[in-house]
């Protein structure tokens, strides 16, 4: 729930089933040494009369059941990148990380909605930090606030170092499932990914019955 990953699927089938919260996976290889998918591993389970099941799966499982995050708190904030904003705090309840997400316009009303998952890193969005994503968050806001109407997810990292510049991080996977109950829990379905980065693949994100339909580049001004 927290980080969709098959060493994590593992651990929680085995605490459902009351057993030591512990597992072994393994790759399954096909007879030419190719990587088994899906439908060749559906197969293998027919063979040899194995249940199957998949991330998504457990993931709605979980969801009838579990909550990773709380909202703590909400106001109305006015900025110069898109005007008006509805603001909302939202706390995990495991960790205690405090997210922050604004909003502008009805998200609910099943149109896609344009979104912009943001991980908080100071040394873009303070520093502007040369060769980093510095202006993709305000960028993002000024097109949501022409458009009038999206949502601007922004994660705080707790185990950032200040001084030290960010690496690649499993706290962005992470984030995935905490950002899918928060878009959730706001009523957003199909949306339109505000990026630079193309089309991602985010494993289970069916599960919580949202769809990427599209990504729109985020235009950062050199001024």
């Amino acid at each position: 729930m927290v980080r969709a990953g098959h060493t994590e699927a593992a651990v929680d089938i085995s605490r459902l089933a009351g057993l030591n919260p512990s597992g072994v996976i393994c790759e399954i290889m096909n007879d030419d040494g190719t990587m088994a998918r899906l439908p060749d591993l559906v197969d293998f389970a027919k063979t040899h009369k194995l249940k199957i099941g998949t991330i998504s799966d457990l993931i709605a499982y979980r969801r009838q059941y579990d909550k990773l995050v709380t909202q703590t708190g909400a106001r109305k904030i006015t900025s110069v990148h898109g005007g008006e904003w509805d603001l909302q705090g939202y706390t995990e309840l495991a960790g205690g990380a405090e997210h922050v997400v604004i909003t502008q316009g009805d998200v609910t009303d099943g149109k896609p909605v344009l979104v912009r998952m943001h991980s908080a890193n100071p040394f873009d969005d303070l520093l502007a930090e040369q060769g980093g994503k510095h202006g993709e968050l305000h960028a993002s806001m000024d097109i949501i606030g022409k458009q009038g109407r999206g949502v601007v997810v922004i994660f705080r990292d707790l185990g950032m170092h200040l001084t030290q510049k960010p690496k690649s991080s499993p706290e962005k996977i992470r984030q995935y499932g905490v950002g899918a109950q928060i878009l959730r829990s706001l009523g957003v379905r199909d949306m339109i990914l505000l990026t630079n980065s193309g089309m991602p693949s985010v494993v289970g994100l069916d599960a919580y019955n949202l769809n990427i339909v599209d990504t729109h580049p985020i235009k950062v001004s050199e001024t």
